[in-house]
């Protein structure tokens, strides 16, 4: 896990583990930069990766579509929209970051590396993103599409492949519809961690009453398990 900028040689390395090259490696080493790196050097222009993420996320998510849409012609859109969001999320991003190996060429701040930054799933799926918009601006949409159907494309297949999930939050509205009860809340309870690695607590309240609480590095994620946990609750009652 370094916490200086990358050489030639690491550069070299991250390119064969990626399968993909850049004229401007500029934007490579931009995209391998984590924002501790920039708070502990403030002699370095002020810049990390996180613009590139920025980019990088909406185009993971537009490739991840046009591959489900083509792929599966007959599917509805809300279906579509369910399974997309199986693979455009921070958990199966950083699964790619992994087997890539993105992590051992992540410069950090030696605080964050210290701490484990380098395999957090946070920063792991954020570098994914950075990479994949870095080399949509180096190299183009076609190249950016090749590296996201190189490294997602077996997850978008598991997702298409599989019967649709109903969002747990949607069965628990429809649950709590068929019995004659009003739609369920969702509140705050916490939010702990770094800005880099936020989690969130949330609690769904049914009726005026707290029925159950979840956590995740999204509210909405959060929200989900605790719809999840409040549906499994009332159906054993």
């Amino acid at each position: 896990m370094p916490t200086i900028p990358l050489d030639s040689e690491q550069l070299d390395a991250v390119e064969e583990a990626l399968n993909a090259t850049f004229n401007d490696r500029s934007l490579l080493t931009l995209a391998l930069t984590h924002q501790s790196y920039v708070n502990e050097h403030p002699d370095v222009p002020p810049v990390s990766n996180e613009r590139l993420e920025f980019l990088g996320d909406s185009i993971v998510g537009m490739i991840v579509a046009d591959r489900m849409f083509t792929g599966a012609p007959d599917l509805p859109e809300g279906d579509l929209t369910v399974r997309r969001s199986q693979v455009v999320r921070r958990e199966t991003l950083a699964k790619a970051a992994r087997k890539i190996g993105l992590g051992e060429w992540l410069v950090m701040g030696k605080g964050e590396a210290t701490a484990g930054g380098a395999d957090r799933a946070s920063n792991l799926a954020d570098t994914f993103e950075a990479v994949v918009g870095a080399l949509y601006i180096d190299r183009g949409y076609r190249q950016a599409r090749t590296l996201v159907n190189r490294w997602l494309g077996e997850h978008v297949d598991e997702a298409l492949r599989t019967e649709t999930q109903k969002d747990p939050k949607s069965l628990l509205q429809e649950y709590l519809q068929g019995n004659g009860s009003k739609p369920p809340r969702y509140r705050l309870v916490s939010e702990t961690g770094t800005p880099s690695d936020l989690v969130f607590t949330m609690e769904v309240v049914i009726d005026s009453k707290p029925i159950a609480t979840g956590s995740g590095s999204r509210k909405v994620d959060a929200e989900r398990e605790a719809a999840n946990r409040a549906l499994n609750r009332l159906k054993t009652k």
